[in-house]
Parts: C-alpha cells; structure tokens; sequence
C-alpha cells in the first residue's frame, strides 16, 4: 500500500489546538485508517474527536461545521455492499442506535450516535459511510410584490382562478419551529389548514415563508408542507409523499453538496417519478450558486509534496502553464467556501456496481502549507466521486487559500467540476461554469431563476423586461451516466427553463430591503422564485385541469418575456443558461392555455413557398395554422380546389392569380362544426415569390423504435421521425402539449396515456420559412411496430461551424465551445470526433475543447448511420476566435445578421441588417400562430440596412424572417 497523507491519529483534536501537517509528525495513514474505518476523511474526523471537530484559526481560517446533528448523533448516508444487502445494513445500523432510519436500494440513512461510528467497520453488509451533509437554503441576504410583478393579480381577475382545488407541496427546512404559524393563519397569510406531513423542531421556517408566497398568488390552493432535511433518502420520500397526498404541484429549494452532477440521483430519480406516473409537475430552485464553479478536462502534470505523502509522487490538474494550484480569495468577517468537487465517474451509492473508478482528494494550502483538516481526501475508488470540504474566514481581511486536484489512484479523469455554494470569491482560472446540478438539473423538474421585484417592468418603468439576479445558478451542467451507472453521450438540459420574482415581503423572512418602502421582510434568493412560479402553475391547473406538466412549461416559457445573460455579448434572444426562456407572466400564460383550449379554429396559414409557373399562375405551398386542436385526426378542404383529406399537410395547390382568395376547411373528430378561413393567398404570396424554390421541409413519416407497456393505460414510446427537404441546417422538434421545442436529433422518448391515441408532430428547420406538421396515431404504431422505412439521404457532410463561445484560460491557450453543421441529415444517430482533440460520441452538441493557439486548426469528423463514409471538415478555430467572433456567430460562407435594436418593441421594430449587399431582403413578420402581419423587400441593400417593420395589433410575442439567397435568419420581437 503506498503512503499517504500521514496525520496522527489524533488529528483533529481538543478545542482550540491546531495541528500542522508535516513530513515528520505523521504516524498514521489517515486516508487508509479512514478506509479501514468504513467512513470518508470528514466522518473520520468526527470518529477520532468523538465529537464534531472544533480548532483554532490558521490566518482567519477554520472548518466550516456541514454537519447534521440532533443531540449525540449525526445524520449519515450509507451505502450496502449490494442492493440486496440494503435492509440488512438498516437493520444493523438500527441495532447501533440509527434513528430515522430509511433504505433505498443499497442506500440507507438516518441519525447515528457518535460513539457508535467506531463500530461501523464491524458491520459486514456495510461498504462505505460518509456524512448527511446539511443541504443548502437557496436564500440571498435577506410579498407580496411578485403578484404585480408576475401579473398574477391580473391573471385571477381575468380568469377567475385562485388556485381552487389544486394543492401545492413545499419542500423546504421547516414549516413552524419557530411557532409562528398560528399568526400567519390569523393575519391571512397563511390558509388555515396547511396539511404538515412532516417537520422538524428546530429550522428557520422558509418553508413557512414559501408557503406565504405560494398563498399570495394562489389563495385558494390548499398548501401541504415536508421537510426535505437531514438526508436525501428523506428528500426523496418527502417528494413522493406529498404526491401521494394529492399535491399536483410541488416546490423545493434545498440543495445538498453530494448530490451527483453528472448523474441523477436519488432525489432527481424522485422528482422524475412522481411528475411521470403522479401527474405532478415540479418547480426547484435553480440554486444561488451563479457561476461560482470550475469545470475543465483533467490535464495531468506530475505532482510531489512531502506534507501529502513524502515516498511518492502522483499527477495533479494543469490550472494552466503548468500551474498544479488555483488560487481563491475568501472575504473576511464570515465569508465561507463549501465546494462540492466531483468528477467523471458513476456514483455507487445511486448505480451499484464498481461505482467510482478514479480516486481524487482536494488539498487545500496556505501559501505551501497544506492544511489537511481543510482538505477532503475520502478514499473514492469503489465508493462515491465526491469530496466536500467547507471553511469559513473569521479574520478581519481577506484570506487566500491554494487548491490542488490531485488524482491518488485509478484512470484520468475526463471531466473535473467543482460547484462552490459558500460566499462570492475570487477565483483564478475560473471557468465560470454551471451551477444548476443535482435534482434541479434532472430531466422533469423545472429549474426556476431570480429577479428581484424592483428589476421587473412592473417596479420600474425603464425597463422592457426583467434583470437576473447576479447570485441565480447559471445550467449547462452535462449529464454522462444513466442511472444504472452506464457512461451515455452527454446530455446537456436547457437549464433553468424559466426566471420568476425574488426580493418580496412575507411577514417575518428574513430583513426588510431598503428597496421598497414598507417595514415587511423581503425575501431574497431562487428560494423565493420557485413557490412563485409553483403558485402561477397552480392558477393554469385550475383553469385547465388535464394540464401535463410539459404542457405547463411550455405555455410559460412561450409567453415570458425574453432576459438576457449578462454574461454573453449581446441580447440573449431565447433560451440561455442564465434567465432560461426568461421571465414569466401568469396572464400570458393563462392566456395561451386558454387559446388552446378554446373551440376549434383555422387561426392562420403559413406560406411556405409560392412559385410562378406562368405570369397569370403561381404553384402554392401553404400549411394552415389551427386553434383548439385536441389532438384527434383533422380533415382539411379548399372550397373548389382541394377535396377533404386529413393529410397534415403542407398542401400545395396550382392556382390563377384572377382568383386571389380561396376558403379553407377544416373540421376535426371530437368537436362540433366546421372552421373556415378566408386566405389572400396572392397578398400573402408578395414576396414569397420564387422561380426556383427548395424541397418542401416536411415530416414525412415516424420511425416507431420501441413501445413499452408501463401500465394497462400507459406507454413509453421512443420514435424518430423522418423529414424530407432537409437543408442541413438545425431542425427545432416538438410535439403539442407533450415535448418542449428541442434541437436534440432525437429519438425521443415520451410516457404516454392510451386515451390520447394520437399526437401532432411539429418541426421548424433553420432556412425554411414555416413549420412542418404530422399527425401521428402512436398508439396503432404500438400495435404493429412497424418502423416506417427511412427516406434514402442525400451525401452527408458537414458544411460549416457554429461557433458558441471562444475564451481566453491563459496566453496560449483557449476555451472553445462551437457545434457542427450538417447536410444530407437522414434522421438517424450521428457520431462526431476530432482529430487528436476528441474520441467520437453521438452527443449532439455543443462540444467545448480547450485548445493552443499553436495549433489554430482543428479537423473535424462525423459519420451518420445509414450513410456510407466519413464527413470531414477543416476548422480554423483560432481565426474565428481573433475576428471577436462571438456567441452563436457562424462560419457558413455567407453573413447575413439580424439584429433589433431595442426588444421589447412597440408599434414598430427597428431592425438592423448586415451581410447582404447587392442581394434582396425579404422580411416576413408572423404571430405565433403563424399569420403573416406584415411583409417588406429590399431590391438593392446596402451594407448595412436599418428599417423599421410596423409591429400592430395586440401585444405578445412576434416573429421576424429575414431571408437573403440561400440564407434565413429569425429573431423574436415582444411587444409590450
């Protein structure tokens, strides 16, 4: 066994003496003797104190106390050697005295007496213990202001909603340990029958304070409260509790350090389970992390410190120029530093089997001394790929501590990440990366952001739209195993997918805000955005009971009002990882639930394409944009052209231009009538006119992978489907009212309810104007899986670079983040690489390569299934960095920008064109039911062109298409 980190055995000892770790005072293998004990270096700390550990500071510095604790015993997390031996570990811990006991798989948790953690290493179904760390509140430094500021007070007024009859559970600390329930309830704040399932003694209460929020925009919804304290196994139950107990909406804003990053853990497992089969849909703090997170590959370079082990050496992350510490800078007078730091290997604690293969420590130094009980070096090969270390700086200044990842055994690493959740710090080499991990990252929860009330339209009436909070989490955190432990092509999620309102009063949380004039306590933090965003939720449930949660989400993030990230050069037009779809509004949301619920209707058309065959005769392709539509079979007509067909189109039609308008039909299974639309299709030809148009974009066909029965009325269905007229361009893919709009190639993977038998299939292809539609009757294919055969493709290559973001880590070296651009797509699964940079993987991207400036290009590779050889295409990164080329800037030969100038707009839009001298414009403004508002050509541009498109009508959300040769862009415009 080679030497370690030698500390006496008593290494954390009586108060207010401090041990120096050296070379010559080591008699043990704290690491090993920690192993031997079964526990992680932390928890072994607490065996050999036999209490928690309490020492002098070192420069301002000591242990930050993470720990849960009742009386003499400490909340742990345990893990069985196999799933089978879960119970038998429960069992063993409840004869040591484990209180609160709870099993899951092979996990098992609950409180521990102190004096029994020496006898763990006796329990033979035990494989590792390591602390219940406590979770985090995400609460800034101190309502209700948000019903304004959300429009929620208009939302109730015009609907007539107040949440009636759908309960909502909150997960927080506590709920009345500070004994002020009873006021609350007496001053109206609170309902009077708040249903506790469970809760602790002792706790600041926040969850009472999500509940006064929740309460204040839905003050008819009955409200149920758990904890979601001491352990994640609790988290978890408490998640599946209140869904048991009827709350069809749920809220949390708890984070705990180990939970996994690049896996979905117990607690995420939890959240995607009771949204699938419960009907729940769930909204989570994002966190209030910002960007305080490092995240790089694993660079080795040789590392020796006598302090750390004086026999030998190993290897230790390259921050940069052969720099093996990152140096950070903690403020004094309480600032605090809690790191979780995680890397690329499965958790055994959630998967079983080898779990993690690499075991790493983080070592924390002052100036070159290592302060070992600073440091986290639990022994993970085998166990979990997690080491945690807090400290806080009482000193009256600054204080600067150097980490060093250092990698003691197993294979490299690919990926290292550690996630700060303690003060704001300075950081060296930041990488300002994500910090929405854990279950607020998982597939069905809804991540929500901050803005604080007096940063919205609503409080100030400079602004167009909301401000993020500077503290809410930034996403982009990748996912890389599946829950069996698996390694999968990264999957990164649009997190968070929404920002609502902090900063608002309650009646005793936490301190009033000089920035509004009452005396009520403001509450700051996503802690507070989430039970606003769970309690507008409420008010679409009750408008429109069989709301899925997918549904919900989308109608909210469709109607938000567009946010930037302040970090990226730029208006961020959409989504982006720090606002997400921006900031919701709860009568726009209303409002589109509505609409689509309403009676059945022909609410607009898209013309896709109008050629002219001769000079009295066009060739028409259009697809009708319809309203109410409840996803059974549609029969579509054109008085006198077109006989019924239920066809979903596009439908294309020669026509004389003496007969400038036609009638369209349409009736659908399930509802009464007919709809009938009055089209000017030779207006609304204008200059959609053409002599040589692409294919027509369309969905042709679904390819049917699987169908698996999950209950009697229930099936998880994955498909593909298959398109005709690709372009090679990004195809946005969605599904109504079942799949967010997604640029992810697919298959998809939806739960589905066989009284839903069919669903309508929506796809958007970058360069072509319009939307592709296909009614797809799942269920028949689920009976035949029959797979619809694929359209043979075109050549495959790829045909340019997007490139995302390009950053400066040192003088020679870059952080790159682009994606690929393909023609001749068929659907099916591509593998990408690049030479000498990266092994090929079916993610679709973006990829980030940390790249010198030596070598400023790059060859990329890809090959898709179904198409013989290999695409190669050249890539001068370097250039393309150097020309301040910036977020989602293109190399596609061609530069054709769109920019406006101000958005929201009012009754016109200012926008700015660049790229098309000497080639015609077309600009066609849509609403989002696709009908053509307003339509503008540019024969002879110039370099630059500024117009001005009139935006009339209703307020909302717009779309602008601007389309020059071969080129077409697209930009929303909300007007307010």
């Amino acid at each position: 066994m080679q030497s370690r980190l030698r500390i006496a055995r008593e290494m954390i000892v009586s108060l207010g003496l401090l041990l120096w770790l050296s070379s010559s005072g080591f008699a043990q293998d704290v690491k090993q003797e920690a192993r031997d004990a079964k526990v992680s270096s932390d928890l072994y700390a607490v065996l050999t104190n036999r209490g928690l550990p309490n020492q002098a500071p070192v420069n301002g510095l000591q242990p930050l106390n993470l720990f849960a604790t009742r009386d003499n015993a400490i909340a742990i997390e345990a893990a069985a050697t196999s799933e089978q031996e879960g119970e038998n570990l429960l069992r063993a811990l409840q004869n040591l005295g484990l209180q609160n006991g709870m099993v899951y798989k092979q996990k098992v948790s609950g409180y521990l007496p102190i004096d029994k953690l020496s006898d763990l290493k006796n329990i033979p179904s035990l494989k590792f213990a390591q602390p219940a760390y406590k979770p985090k509140h995400n609460v800034g430094s101190v309502t209700s202001q948000g019903d304004v500021a959300l429009r929620a007070n208009v939302a109730r007024s015009a609907y007539g909603v107040t949440g009636a009859g759908v309960k909502v559970g909150i997960l927080s600390d506590s709920y009345n340990a500070l004994g002020g329930a009873p006021a609350g309830v007496a001053s109206g704040d609170l309902p009077a029958d708040v249903q506790v399932l469970s809760d602790l003694t002792s706790g600041t209460d926040e969850g009472r304070a999500m509940a006064e929020l929740v309460h204040d925009i839905a003050p008819g919804s009955p409200i149920a409260f758990h904890t979601a304290y001491d352990t994640q196994l609790l988290f978890a139950q408490g998640i599946r509790n209140l869904a048991t107990a009827g709350c069809k909406i749920i809220t949390d804003d708890i984070s705990y350090f180990a939970e996994p990053f690049f896996q979905d853990g117990v607690v995420a497992q939890a959240v995607d389970d009771v949204v699938t089969n419960q009907g729940v849909t769930y909204f989570s703090a994002a966190a209030n992390a910002g960007r305080s997170s490092y995240q790089n590959t694993f660079k080795p370079i040789p590392f020796f410190d006598p302090q750390y082990d004086p026999s030998s050496s190993y290897s230790a992350h390259d921050f940069g120029g052969g720099n093996f510490r990152q140096r950070i800078s903690i403020p004094g007078r309480g600032g605090q530093v809690i790191i979780s730091f995680q890397w690329d290997d499965p958790f055994y604690s959630v998967s079983g089997g080898a779990g993690a293969q690499t075991d790493m420590d983080i070592l924390v130094y002052s100036g070159t001394t290592l302060l070992g009980s600073l440091s986290g070096f639990s022994a993970n090969a085998g166990n979990d790929a997690v080491e945690v270390i807090g400290l806080v700086n009482n000193g009256a200044s600054a204080a600067t501590i150097n980490l060093v990842l250092v990698k003691y055994s197993g294979p490299d690493p690919t990926q290292l990440k550690w996630v700060n959740y303690g003060s704001t710090v300075a950081i060296e080499f930041d990488t300002k990366s994500s910090t929405v991990v854990g279950h607020a990252n998982s597939t069905r929860a809804i991540a929500v952001g901050a803005a604080p009330f007096y940063n919205t339209p609503a409080f100030d009436g400079g602004l167009t739209t909301a401000v993020i909070e500077p503290f809410s989490s930034a996403g982009g955190t990748p996912i890389l195993f599946n829950t069996a432990g698996q390694r999968i092509s990264q999957i990164v999620r649009q997190k968070p997918e929404i920002t609502a309102v902090d900063g608002t009063n309650t009646t005793f949380f936490t301190v009033d805000s000089p920035r509004d004039s009452d005396n009520f306590p403001n509450f700051f933090g996503t802690s507070a955005a989430a039970p606003h965003a769970a309690a507008v939720a409420a008010l679409m449930k009750q408008k429109e009971s069989s709301l899925s949660s997918s549904a919900i989400l989308s109608a909210l993030q469709q109607t938000a009002l567009d946010m930037d990230d302040p970090l990226t050069p730029d208006f961020d037009y959409g989504f982006d990882f720090g606002t997400g779809f921006g900031f919701i509004q709860a009568d726009k949301a209303l409002q589109a639930i509505s609409t689509s619920a309403s009676d059945f209707a022909i609410a607009g058309v898209t013309t896709i394409t109008c050629t002219t065959v001769s000079a009295g005769q066009r060739t028409l392709t259009f697809n009708p944009q319809y309203s109410g539509v409840n996803g059974q079979p549609i029969s579509f007509s054109v008085v006198s052209e077109l006989s019924p067909t239920t066809n979903p189109g596009p439908y294309t039609l020669n026509l004389y231009t003496d007969n400038p308008i036609i009638t369209l039909k349409a009736t659908q299974s399930g509802t009464a009538g007919e709809a009938s639309f009055t089209y000017n299709w030779l207006a609304a030809c204008g200059s959609n006119s053409t002599t040589n148009p692409p294919g027509n974009f369309s969905i042709i066909g679904v390819n049917t992978i699987t169908c698996t029965t999950v209950t009697p009325t229930q099936r998880t269905l994955t498909f593909n489907p298959q398109y005709a007229g690709l372009n090679g361009q990004t195809v946005s893919f969605s599904v109504n009212n079942e799949l967010s709009p997604t640029t992810n190639p697919g298959p998809y993977t939806l739960n589905l309810y066989i009284d839903n038998p069919t669903i309508t299939l929506k796809a958007a292809q970058a360069g072509t104007a319009g939307e592709a539609s296909f009614t797809y009757n799942w269920l028949s294919a689920c009976g035949t899986t029959t797979p619809t055969p694929t359209p043979t493709p075109s050549d495959f290559t790829i045909t340019g670079v997007t490139t995302v973001g390009c950053t400066a880590i040192s003088p020679t070296q870059r952080a790159l983040t682009f994606n690929p651009n393909y023609s001749g797509v068929n659907g099916q699964t591509i593998s990408f690489s690049v030479a000498n940079e990266m092994s090929p993987t079916t993610n679709p991207g973006p990829y980030t390569l940390n790249l010198y400036i030596d070598n400023p290009t790059v060859t990329l590779k890809a090959a898709q299934a179904g198409t013989a050889g290999e695409a190669s295409f050249t890539y001068n990164w370097l250039a393309t960095c150097n020309s301040g080329a910036g977020r989602l800037s293109a190399e596609l030969g061609t530069g054709l920008q769109v920019r406006v100038l101000g958005n929201p707009v009012g009754e016109t839009a200012a926008v700015e064109i660049t790229g098309t001298a000497g080639t015609a414009v077309r600009m066609t403004l849509t609403d989002i039911q696709g009908r053509i508002l307003h339509q503008h050509q540019i024969d002879q541009p110039n370099a630059t062109e500024r117009v001005h498109i009139p935006v009339s009508g209703e307020k909302g959300l717009f779309f602008l298409q601007v389309g020059a040769n071969n080129e077409q862009r697209q930009v929303k415009l909300l007007k307010q």
